[in-house]
């Protein structure tokens, strides 16, 4: 056996916490947007990085924000809603402006979803992780496993760049 044979170790997750952060995901959804039952949704995380060059040493800070995502198809919204990692405190809806929003992209490697806004609207667009944690994990909700919410989320985003193209925005390469 060499140094490369070595296989991997999956994901270690409790699914029993999974599935009751999944039901304080959607409390907290519900309390925070007025008709939250009619979203679907799921867990993401957005980074932001700010290098500073100090006297001696420079850093480098990373800031981890949690959101639950809710979507719905009938009327092509996107809400966000964020959270503390400990999931007892979530902030007033963020509704993005879908009109605004001229692409969608998905990279499955870092399982980042991208809604991308139209040019001249001040920001790139929302960068989503939309991954799964661990026990162990150090930047998400530790046990968040969303298979199911991420391939329906992918569903829509999919649905999303149809509507897009028939627009007639272009769309990058889509590879799931």
């Amino acid at each position: 056996m060499g140094i490369f044979t070595r296989q991997p170790k999956g994901l270690v997750y409790d699914e029993a916490k999974s599935r009751r952060n999944m039901g304080k995901m959607r409390e907290l959804f519900n309390d925070a947007v007025e008709d939250g039952d009619s979203y679907a949704i799921l867990h993401a995380t957005e980074t932001t990085s700010k290098f500073e060059r100090g006297f001696v040493l420079n850093t480098t800070t990373t800031t981890f924000y949690h959101y639950i995502v809710g979507y719905r198809r009938s009327d092509w919204s996107v809400v966000l809603v964020e959270i503390n990692r400990e999931m007892n405190f979530h902030s007033s809806a963020l509704a993005i402006e879908m009109d605004q929003v001229v692409g969608a992209t998905y990279d499955r490697k870092y399982h980042q979803a991208c809604l991308h806004y139209r040019k001249g609207y001040g920001s790139y667009g929302e960068i989503l992780d939309i991954g799964d944690t661990g026990v162990k994990t150090m930047y998400g909700i530790p046990n968040t496993v969303q298979r199911e919410e991420r391939e329906a989320f992918l569903d829509f985003l999919e649905a999303l760049r149809a509507k897009l193209e028939q627009e007639g925005h272009k769309q990058e390469k889509w590879k799931r």
